[in-house]
C-alpha cells in the first residue's frame, strides 16, 4: 500500500521540489491576530543580567508574544499609502526591524509607554533598538497565549520543523477540530457508500437485453456519467489542479489543500475519536492525510572557517564532514577569471567541487616522485588549494589547504565575480548559475563553499522557464520560516509552509533551505537559489543583518546594511545555449 502512494505522490512531489520563488508568498508580519507559528525563544537571560535598570525605562523583565507582532524602530506605526491596506506598502514614519513570532520570548524594559498609536503602551527591547506594542505581548509568562503557544523552532537543525506532505487532493485545513458529523461536509469520502440495490430485472432491462447492438450503441453515444469516489486517495483525482485562490476556505476551514502541499507540524493529538496533526500555525488537519517527511538531503557544503551560529546559540563541536582545515593564508586572487582561452586564474585560495564518485585524498611524497592513494573524497564536497602544485609520473596534482593532494582533473573549479567595490574583509556572496556553486567570502578570503539549484531553465517554453535573475543584489530580509506558494501554469499550485532559513535579495528571490530534494548541482527551482537545509541555516547565521535572539525575522536598517549577493552566469548560458 505505502508503495502505491508514493507512486501516487510522484508527480506533486517532483512539483514540490521545484517550489520556489516566482510566486513566493513572503509571511507578512501582521501586528495583531490569530496565533500562528512560533519562534525561537530567546536566550533573553545574558541580555537581562548585562542590562542595568533604568531610570526611565525601569527594570529588565521577559515578555512573550501572544500573536504575531512587528519590531518597530519607534512608539508608532508604520504610515500606509493606502491607509485601509492593513499589509499594503509602507509609505514612511517608523521602519519595521523584525518581527516576533507566536510564543517568542525576549527580554524588554518593564516601563511600558502609553500613546495615542498603543493603548497598551509600548515596551523597549534590551537586545536592539526596538518597541513593540502591549497588545500581542504579555509579561505573564504563564499565560495561556504563551504557555500553549506551539513549539519553538530548533535553531541548530537544518529542517527547525517537524514537516509533512499532503498525500490527497482536497485535505482539508482546519481552524479547530471538528465533530465526525460536521466532517463529513468537507470531507466527502467520510460518508459511507450506500449499499448497491439487489439485482433485479426490470422490464427496461429485459427490453434493453433484447435490444442488444442497438443499446451499446446507444450507451457509447450516451454514456453514463461515472460512479461518485469515496476513497481519500482518490478525493478530487478528476477535478484537475486548482488555482490557489479556488482552494481558499471560509469560517472553519481555512483551505484545501491539493497533493504535495507540505505542512510543518507542531504536534499530533487525538480529538473527537480521531487522530489529527496540530501544525505550527496552530490548525488543525486529519492524521491520516499527511505524510511525515524526514528530508532526503544528503549533501553538505564545506566551512574553511569555524561554523557560525545564531546569536545565543552554542556552537558545539564542529562536524569533521563539513569544516576543512583552513589553511587561512590562502586568499584567493580576486580578478576577473579569464575567459576559455585566456590565461589560466591563480589556484591560490581558489575553490574547487569534486565531480567525480571515484576521488581519493592523495598524499604526495617529499621528493613528489610518488603518490599514496587515501580515504574517499565525496562528489559534490569542497576542497580550497593553496596553489602549490607537484608533478608525479606526467601527472599535476594540487595541494588542498587540507593537507591533502587532488587531481585537478576531479574537480570543477569555481568562477568568483567579485564586485569592482568591495570593501577589505567585506562579506559577499558568489553564486555561479553556471556551475550550480556558492562560495561565501571575507574580502579575498573563502570561508564556504557548497553546492546550490536555482531556477530551471527552459527558454523555449516561458510557461517553463524560471530563470534566476543575474546582478548584483544585497539581502533584504532574513526569515527563520516563512511559506512560499504560487499557481504555475505548467505544473499547477504548489505550498510550502515554513520554508527554512529565507534571506531575500530581490523581489522574491531567496536563497534558502530546500529539504524536499537533493539535486544540489543542478538547476531545479521555480527561481530561488536552494540549499541544502543545513548550509541555509550555517549561512544564514553568518550574513548581515544579523537575526537578533527571539526574533523571528529580521530587515535591513537601509539598502547597504544586508550582506552582498554576486548571482552571475558565462554569456553562452545567459544566450540560452
Amino acid at each position: 500500500m505505502r508503495v502505491l502512494l508514493l507512486i501516487g505522490l510522484s508527480a506533486p512531489l517532483a512539483l514540490a521540489a521545484l517550489a520556489a520563488c516566482a510566486g513566493s508568498k513572503v509571511d507578512d508580519a501582521p501586528d495583531t491576530g490569530p496565533p500562528v507559528e512560533a519562534s525561537i525563544v530567546a536566550d533573553a537571560s545574558a541580555a537581562e543580567e548585562a542590562a542595568a535598570p533604568d531610570a526611565g525605562r525601569g527594570n529588565v523583565t521577559r515578555i512573550g508574544a501572544t500573536a504575531q507582532t512587528s519590531v518597530l524602530d519607534m512608539r508608532a506605526w508604520p504610515e500606509k499609502e493606502n491607509p485601509k491596506d492593513k499589509k499594503g506598502t509602507d509609505k514612511g514614519g517608523a521602519k519595521r526591524v523584525g518581527y516576533l513570532r507566536h510564543g517568542a520570548i525576549v527580554a524588554a524594559y518593564d516601563r511600558p509607554v502609553v500613546n495615542d498609536e498603543c493603548q497598551e503602551g509600548w515596551y523597549e527591547l534590551v537586545a536592539v533598538p526596538g518597541f513593540v506594542c502591549g497588545k500581542a505581548v504579555t509579561a505573564e509568562l504563564t499565560s495561556p497565549k504563551v504557555r500553549l503557544a506551539p513549539k519553538q523552532p530548533d535553531s541548530d537543525a537544518g529542517m527547525p520543523y517537524r514537516y509533512g506532505v499532503n498525500v490527497s487532493d482536497g485535505t482539508p485545513l482546519y481552524r479547530r477540530v471538528l465533530p465526525s458529523e460536521e466532517r463529513k461536509k468537507y470531507e466527502p469520502w467520510l460518508v459511507p457508500a450506500k449499499p448497491a440495490p439487489e439485482e433485479a430485472a426490470s422490464e427496461g432491462e429485459k427490453a434493453a437485453e433484447k435490444a442488444g447492438e442497438k443499446s451499446e450503441a446507444a450507451e457509447e453515444e450516451h454514456p453514463a456519467p461515472a460512479t461518485k469516489r469515496s476513497d481519500p486517495a482518490d478525493a478530487g483525482a478528476d477535478a484537475g489542479r486548482p488555482k490557489l485562490k479556488e482552494l481558499k476556505g471560509r469560517g472553519v476551514l481555512v483551505r484545501k489543500m491539493a497533493r504535495g502541499f507540505y505542512l510543518a507540524l507542531d504536534r499530533e493529538f487525538r480529538s473527537n475519536g480521531a487522530r489529527w496533526w496540530r501544525t505550527t500555525f496552530g490548525f488543525a488537519v486529519p492524521f491520516d492525510r499527511i505524510l511525515l517527511q524526514s528530508g532526503v538531503t544528503k549533501h553538505a557544503g564545506t566551512w574553511f572557517s569555524e561554523i557560525p551560529v545564531l546569536d545565543g546559540d552554542d556552537a558545539g563541536p564542529a562536524d569533521a564532514s563539513t569544516v576543512s582545515d583552513s589553511g587561512d593564508a590562502a586568499v584567493v586572487t580576486l580578478a576577473s577569471d579569464a575567459g576559455d582561452g585566456g590565461d589560466a586564474p591563480s589556484l591560490v585560495g581558489a575553490v574547487a567541487f569534486v565531480s567525480v564518485g571515484f576521488a581519493r585524498k592523495l598524499e604526495v611524497s617529499a621528493d613528489e616522485k610518488k603518490i599514496t592513494w587515501g580515504p574517499e573524497l565525496p562528489k559534490r564536497s569542497a576542497v580550497k588549494l593553496t596553489g602549490r602544485e607537484a608533478t608525479v609520473s606526467g601527472v599535476k596534482y594540487h595541494q588542498t589547504t587540507g593537507s591533502f593532494w587532488v587531481r585537478l582533473m576531479d574537480l570543477t573549479l569555481a568562477h568568483l565575480a567579485p564586485p569592482a567595490d568591495l570593501a577589505p574583509n567585506e562579506k559577499w556572496i558568489d553564486v555561479d548559475l553556471t556551475r550550480q556553486t556558492l562560495v561565501a567570502l571575507e574580502g579575498g578570503k573563502p570561508v564556504f563553499a557548497t553546492l546550490i539549484s536555482s531556477g530551471r531553465r527552459n527558454p523555449q517554453d516561458k510557461e517553463k522557464d524560471f530563470p534566476t535573475p543575474a546582478g548584483s543584489y544585497r539581502i533584504r530580509e532574513k526569515h527563520v520560516t516563512t511559506t512560499m506558494d504560487g499557481d504555475v501554469a505548467s505544473d499547477g499550485p504548489y505550498s510550502i509552509e515554513d520554508v527554512p532559513w529565507v534571506m531575500y535579495f530581490q523581489g522574491s528571490y531567496a536563497l534558502h533551505g530546500a529539504f524536499w530534494h537533493d539535486a544540489f548541482g543542478h538547476m531545479r527551482s521555480h527561481g530561488c537559489v536552494n540549499m541544502a537545509p543545513d548550509d541555509a541555516r550555517t549561512l544564514f547565521a553568518w550574513t548581515d543583518p544579523p537575526l537578533p535572539a527571539g526574533f523571528h525575522g529580521v530587515f535591513s536598517r537601509d539598502d547597504s546594511a544586508g550582506t552582498r549577493i554576486i548571482v552571475h552566469e558565462d554569456p553562452r548560458h545567459r544566450a540560452g545555449h
